[in-house]
């Protein structure tokens, strides 16, 4: 089968099919697939995955098993993959093989013909794309192909030293594919906090980003919808397909309920923010207990959806459920005759994707905080009722073009050249909602100004006094309102939990409305009218907060801000809940739209409202139920990490 990037999503035969996958070592023989080759027990759980309704597999060639120092591919290996194909084909099933796996669970592999230290040299690459072109050349017209990924995670093999040597590798190693294969996608498959997983940076050289989450929190929640943000970062508001390439838990870590609960969140989550495929990590847990690296990583004994001895675990009837809802939710005509469209586009800082000098703050403070402002943003904008996209800074162009509302949350800092761009589409009648911050946790930021226009954008002045490391918010804040915004009419009040130390900005108004104090009397949030525009700076950077609370009362209304700011901009929001913890994507079709509801949370009951008259509504996919059906609104039960996909004839 044909796959290729169209859009922002793959095609497979020149139509959307979500690629509901899986990782894969055989149950019985694991990482010695290819060793101690067995096409029976191979057959044996290709076919247990068509009964599962599973349309792709991830598959591995360990590079020991398959060439010699000079990158010479052995002819058995090739005739064992010859045979692997012919089992996926002859099932339905498409294969994504994974070329360079030097790394692998917790061990890193002997690659024949390179060091690990020499894997970005010249001449590393050179043997590297002749492996590569080999296998390549073979195998680019059997049935069994789906596409080609450079690695599994080569980064945790050896790190590039800079951006520039890790995209030598991945160009190199795509130019030789498609010049021997132009019929399949490629990706880099390498872990999301490294250089070949930017999409800035590789959008030009792979047909998806794949990135592998494994992500960790002690709110429930927020847990889900950072799967969600991510998802919509690495999108870049629809700048190049995604696939999930990686995600799941082992059952060694928690309950097989738990797990099968996260994957049908996930599921469904990878789906609704238009990703073309997902891959659980993996089919099935494995027995030999004693085999490196399974002896000190028990763990990865038990991430199958498929347990040891052969028999379901929970998870693999949640993806055959929804296996068979997505033939009815691709007749519809999803990404076809229904189409996502975003409201609004949270702003990606510069320093995530590109290196100025002295800029250090993904480094000193890792990803993972660096991104905690763009998680609780995304949070408080779905809260809101929001369609919401991320989008990279060096891109906000696009962004301006479209967008009624951009959003800067918990602002370090930002180029001089994006704020005079967002100056003028502030003045052309673009709404700008912007908050600032000086440091939390290890992240400081205090040889720093987040704009050079406090006064002409946003019409106010800072007021901190020289050599301040700002102005330290912890505690109860209560957030009054001396004018009306949006929901908020004035004397309303809004209080916010801040479970630890925050730094902040003070400032006094020139030309700027105030909008709410806090306690003191203290000006926090200013409105500044911009030619047919307006500006929003809050000196209350509550997305950090949200972000980083140890458990957060969802309850509190902090998504209320994002949804005032939206009626100020005039957004109308086509589908909203009424609960925080349940997600809402929309797909507009013209006279019907489809819906997907995510509960993130524990079971409840929701109302999801509309902006335009309901007609009729058809539960379509999903674990939810639709319990009343009125002119504006759908109530749901939503169960514990449930999801429901919805038709809706207008």
């Amino acid at each position: 089968m044909k796959t290729e990037r169209r859009g922002n999503v793959t095609l497979t035969d020149g139509s959307f099919r979500f690629l509901l996958g899986v990782n894969y070592w055989p149950r019985k023989t694991n990482i010695r697939m290819w060793r101690d080759w067995s096409e029976d027990d191979i057959a044996e759980d290709v076919r247990l995955m068509k009964e599962l309704g599973i349309r792709a597999v991830r598959f591995f060639i360990k590079n020991e098993d398959f060439a010699d120092e000079n990158a010479n591919v052995y002819p058995p290996s090739l005739e064992k993959l010859e045979r692997f194909l012919r089992i996926l084909e002859e099932n339905g099933i498409l294969g994504f093989a994974s070329l360079i796996v030097g790394h692998m669970s917790g061990k890193n592999w002997r690659i024949p013909w390179t060091r690990f230290e020499d894997i970005y040299t010249p001449s590393s690459i050179e043997k590297t794309c002749k492996f590569v072109e080999a296998i390549v050349r073979r195998f680019k017209e059997h049935g069994g192909i789906g596409g080609w990924i450079l690695s599994n995670e080569i980064s945790l093999v050896k790190r590039a030293e800079s951006r520039e040597e890790a995209l030598a590798l991945l160009r190199a190693f795509a130019k030789t594919v498609k010049s021997v294969d132009p019929n399949h996608v490629v990706s880099s498959g390498d872990i999301p906090n490294e250089y070949m997983q930017e999409t800035p940076n590789v959008r030009d050289l792979v047909d998806y980003v794949g990135p592998h989450l494994y992500l960790y929190d002690s709110d429930s929640v927020r847990h889900g919808y950072t799967y969600s943000a991510v998802l919509e970062l690495f999108s870049n508001d629809g700048d190049v397909p995604i696939i999930l390439e990686e995600f799941g838990f082992s059952t060694h870590q928690f309950s097989e309920e738990a797990q099968a609960r996260f994957v049908n969140e996930m599921l469904y989550t990878a789906l609704a923010h238009g990703a073309s495929g997902a891959f659980i990590w993996c089919f099935s847990d494995f027995p030999h207990e004693s085999d490196p690296p399974y002896e000190w990583r028990p763990l990865e004994l038990a991430f199958g959806i498929v347990r040891k001895d052969g028999s379901l675990k929970p998870a693999a009837h949640v993806v055959k459920r929804f296996s068979e809802e997505l033939r009815e939710i691709e007749r519809m005509g999803l990404h076809q005759r229904f189409k996502r469209s975003t409201d609004a586009s949270i702003i990606a800082p510069f320093y995530i994707f590109r290196d100025y000098e002295f800029i250090r703050y993904k480094s000193i403070a890792g990803l993972q905080l660096t991104l905690q402002p763009l998680i609780g943003a995304y949070i408080l904008s779905s809260a809101a009722g929001l369609q919401t996209s991320v989008v990279y800074e060096l891109d906000v162009e696009r962004a301006i073009k479209s967008k009624r509302l951009l959003i800067m949350p918990s602002t370090i800092v930002a180029l001089s050249s994006t704020w005079r761009k967002i100056y003028s589409y502030v003045e052309g009648g673009g709404h700008l909602y912007t908050s600032v911050l000086r440091g939390v946790a290890n992240l400081r930021a205090l040889h720093e100004a987040p704009t050079h226009l406090w006064l002409e954008l946003f019409g106010v002045e800072n007021t901190l006094d020289a050599g301040s490391v700002g102005r330290r918010l912890f505690g109860v804040t209560t957030l009054e309102f001396v004018s009306s915004l949006g929901n908020f009419k004035k004397g309303d009040k809004l209080e916010l939990k801040i479970s630890e130390p925050v730094y902040t900005y003070t400032a006094r108004s020139v030309d700027a409305e105030v909008v709410a104090v806090d306690d003191s009397g203290n000006p926090v949030l200013f409105r500044a009218k911009r030619c047919s525009g307006y500006a929003y700076l809050f000196l209350v950077p509550v997305e950090i907060v949200v972000a980083r609370q140890e458990v957060v009362d969802w309850g509190r209304g902090y998504g209320r801000l994002y949804e005032s700011i939206a009626i100020e901009a005039g957004i109308e929001r086509q589908y909203r809940s009424d609960n925080p913890e349940v997600e809402v994507l929309s797909y507009y079709g013209e006279t019907e739209d489809i819906i997907i509801t995510i509960n993130h949370g524990f079971e409840k009951r929701v109302k999801v409202y509309s902006a335009k008259t309901i007609k009729g509504a058809m539960r379509i996919g999903g674990d939810g139920d639709i319990v009343r059906l009125g002119q504006d609104l759908l109530e749901l039960n939503m169960p514990r990490k449930g999801a429901m996909v919805t038709v809706i004839t207008h």
